[in-house]
């Protein structure tokens, strides 16, 4: 214990004259406070303030643009429905057979309105816009209680919605989501629905019937799911607060709160920041219904979802107080230094003048000179900022770069639908070669983005190859056909995707277009398990080429002068992809035909299934 106590003791000793040393050089610090730290804490405070705002304006505009996709999606939807019911309403039998007056409504002429009157309803009910169509009639029709198509008009003259259809006059009015269980279902959903009264023809005023053309919510739910962002709420709203889809059932048919509503309702569209909630309100309205798409989202949770940001502003504290450290290192070891070099110099003057006996009598503490540190305070101001201008660049280029991507897993989505509806409008118009060059178009895309793979089984190329050669058949009517003669066996093996299409290319322009008209042309695509590996190879019966223009196609030194760079980039992936031996290999004869052939080694297909 006595040792302890010693050695305590002794330490203590030896560390008062360093903080003695360290205290009366107050100058030091007050300068090391005043020009180092305080500007490079409020430099570091104005920098995350800055990027943090940057980073809240560009995610809230990449949501906006978003929401407008999804507004012009949902309007596409509603117009559909819209549509069904614009047909069945201006159908003048529609009007005739649901307002015929009693006394001409006998019982036979009653089964062939209805049979009539079903007819014209089932053929708008398409199974995905459209999942019902109900019209409701006057009760002594004898097909009111059908309950299936037909219903009385009087089980539904008390509801809180009929003054308002009625008020309508015919026009379109759209009712609050619903939770309904149709009588030949096995259970309930939630459906949004269109209404409009049936007038009689012999008294306008009159409303002889009820027209209700009913679309599934889970329509507009599911493009609500396209738009993917961590904890952000997204629901639809009508014209007086009320929750029509949400990605939570439960919280449709709820009202959303009037703060934000009281923001939401300003504009057709914007960005809003509800104080109160800090968190941001993004909205859009739909033009045809009045209701509006409403994102929110908070801002801590803008920024905690950012994992590069966080990163990056981590990364910029951490560097900025490690410089503090550094240049606090420095400056207590300048005073160490300089208060040292002073103390020995004195201790000679005193022994050189007085002797080695005086020296403790006439020692002096006086304060340590702060020259060093003024010094470096230059250095440190411009080590900071170059720092931190580094630091910003690189989080503004990973911030870019990760926007770019959220956008990108939007665009993809969006161009598939917009081919969809194309699609669907040339079958409508029985466009039937339209409605094919599309959905092959859109085959192609899905097939060629594979999401960002790079290898792809032969099936998957084949499928891709054959959506490529039927958008070319409908370029060259009656100019070629195809056909696949491939072993089973290949279909799973790998491949460097977009292989086999630069080989049909170079088959179609080279060979197949300068055929004679008088002579069909004829691309098959056959392969299979061979000796080393597999096969597959593009064969054409088209014109042929020459030996110097054949062995033109894949030398690697023939510059802009190529014949065909395609041919000549899959050669070398394959290469890369399954080694020297292989690649494509090309024969062809003049006035018969070309062969162009991709090998692959065995070895090398098992190596990259392991």
């Amino acid at each position: 214990m006595a040792k302890e106590t010693n050695g305590r003791t002794g330490l203590s000793s030896q560390l008062k004259p360093f903080i003695y040393m360290l205290a009366v050089n107050k100058k030091v610090w007050i300068a090391y406070v005043a020009i180092i730290l305080l500007p490079a804490l409020l430099f570091i405070k104005l920098y995350l303030d800055r990027s943090s705002n940057l980073l809240k304006q560009e995610v809230t505009h990449s949501i906006l643009q978003a929401i407008r996709q999804v507004e012009s999606n949902i309007s596409y939807r509603l117009s559909k429905v819209k549509e069904a019911s614009d047909s069945l309403i201006m159908n003048p039998d529609l009007h005739q057979m649901v307002g015929r007056p009693a006394e001409e409504d006998t019982l036979q002429v009653q089964i062939e309105d209805q049979r009539h009157l079903y007819k014209l309803i089932v053929g708008e009910e398409n199974g995905s816009e459209v999942r019902k169509v109900r019209l409701f009639v006057a009760g002594r029709k004898i097909y009111a209680s059908d309950h299936v198509n037909f219903y009385d008009l009087d089980t539904v003259k008390g509801e809180d919605w009929f003054a308002s259809v009625a008020a309508k006059n015919g026009a379109v009015y759209w009712l609050d989501t619903v939770y309904y269980k149709y009588s030949n279902a096995e259970e309930g959903q939630h459906i949004l629905s269109l209404a409009r009264t049936v007038k009689e023809p012999r008294d306008y005023a009159k409303v002889a019937g009820l027209l209700v053309v009913d679309m599934p919510e889970r329509i507009i739910s599911s493009v609500l799911q396209t738009v993917q962002f961590p904890k952000m709420d997204l629901a639809v709203i009508d014209a007086s607060g009320k929750v029509l889809s949400h990605l939570d059932a439960s919280r449709i048919g709820t009202w959303i709160e009037p703060e934000v509503w009281e923001l939401a309702r300003q504009e057709a569209e914007g960005i809003a920041v509800d104080e109160k909630r800090q968190e941001f309100v993004i909205y859009k309205t739909i033009p045809s219904t009045g209701w509006k798409v409403v994102s929110r989202i908070s801002e801590e949770q803008i920024l905690a979802s950012n994992d590069k940001y966080n990163r990056a502003s981590t990364l910029v504290i951490a560097i900025s107080l490690l410089v503090l450290f550094i240049f606090a290192v420095i400056a207590i070891v300048a005073v160490i230094t300089e208060a040292t070099i002073k103390r020995i110099r004195q201790i000679g003057a005193m022994i050189k003048k007085e002797g080695i006996d005086t020296l403790d009598d006439g020692m002096q503490h006086d304060q340590l000179t702060i020259l060093g540190l003024e010094k470096s305070v230059g250095v440190l101001i411009h080590m900071i900022k170059n720092l931190a201008n580094e630091t910003y660049s690189a989080k503004a280029k990973e911030r870019d770069a990760q926007l770019r991507a959220l956008q990108a897993q939007i665009n993809p989505h969006f161009l598939y639908n917009t081919l969809d509806t194309i699609n669907w409008m040339a079958i409508r118009r029985d466009a039937d070669e339209i409605s094919s060059i599309v959905n092959s178009l859109a085959q192609y895309f899905r097939l060629s983005l594979n999401k960002g793979r790079d290898m792809v089984t032969i099936h998957d190329e084949l499928n891709l190859a054959a959506a490529y050669l039927d958008i070319q058949r409908n370029r060259f009517a009656d100019v070629f056909d195809y056909r696949f003669e491939m072993e089973e066996s290949l279909y799973e093996l790998p491949i460097p995707k977009l292989s086999l299409q630069p080989l049909i290319e170079n088959a179609l322009l080279h060979g197949l277009q300068q055929t004679p008209m008088e002579r069909q042309g004829l691309l098959i695509v056959e392969g299979g398990l061979t000796d080393y590996g597999y096969r597959i190879a593009v064969v054409d019966n088209g014109v042929g080429m020459e030996e110097g223009k054949l062995a033109a196609l894949l030398r690697e030194d023939d510059g802009d002068e190529r014949l065909s760079y395609g041919l000549y980039n899959v050669n070398q992936r394959i290469k890369l992809f399954a080694g020297a031996s292989s690649g494509v290999f090309i024969r062809s004869k003049a006035g018969e035909g070309t062969v162009a052939e991709i090998r692959v080694t065995l070895e090398n297909i098992q190596a990259l299934q392991k």
